[in-house]
């Protein structure tokens, strides 16, 4: 019996290794295509955002004054590539923010101090990535009138954020709170509620209601 608890014990470890071996193999073409993958989100992301803010209305109350730019912050570490895909597309497309070209910025969580001076400013559209040191509604008291994106139906659900980002079935969903068209300033045109398969549009829960 010790014997044959041997032999079976060498044979599964041989399989074992057999597994880890072809595992292992296999983990580079598995982290390319996800790599490959998350890129191709991260530009569909880029380009659904500068699409949201050309169909955004903001009041002049809210835009800042005559001599300086308005502004586009990302906050968090990123490595999908989606920091750049932004840059690019609001430098070439010249995206506008009532009617003055944007400024872009980006801000990785070492920079907590220099983000929370940029939002006192009041910039008009804020992006949380995965992992920022800041919330929703923690943005939103340093820049209440800023538009909040971020990842994840509960972001808009139950924590404050305006737009979120989901992934279904390799697409990129919209997700948007109902506030974001009823409000005055910063509006969302209704325009885009007919884009019903990719948007869906959802309620807050009433403790995260501005």
């Amino acid at each position: 019996m010790k014997f044959l608890r041997s032999r079976f014990n060498k044979k599964f470890l041989r399989n074992f290794v057999l597994i880890l071996c072809i595992l292992g193999s296999s983990l580079p073409r598995l982290q390319a295509f996800t790599n490959d993958q998350e890129r191709r989100e991260a530009r569909v992301q880029a380009t659904y955002l500068t699409h949201l803010i050309n169909f955004t209305i903001w009041s002049k109350e809210h835009l800042p004054r005559d001599n300086q730019s308005p502004t586009i912050l990302v906050l968090g570490n990123e490595d999908s590539g989606f920091v750049a895909s932004l840059d690019y597309l609001i430098s070439q497309t010249r995206v506008r923010i009532g009617g003055k070209i944007a400024k872009f910025s980006h801000l990785n969580n070492a920079k907590v101090s220099e983000a929370k001076v940029q939002l006192k400013k009041r910039v008009q559209v804020v992006f949380l990535m995965p992992g920022a040191k800041f919330t929703a509604n923690e943005v939103r008291a340093l820049s209440p009138s800023a538009v909040i994106f971020g990842f994840g139906r509960n972001f808009v659900l139950k924590n404050g954020g305006d737009v979120a980002f989901v992934s279904e079935r390799n697409r990129v969903k919209l997700v948007l709170s109902e506030v974001y068209f009823r409000r005055t300033s910063p509006k969302l045109s209704s325009k885009i509620a007919n884009l019903k398969s990719v948007v869906e549009i959802i309620r807050r829960s009433k403790s995260n209601k501005r």
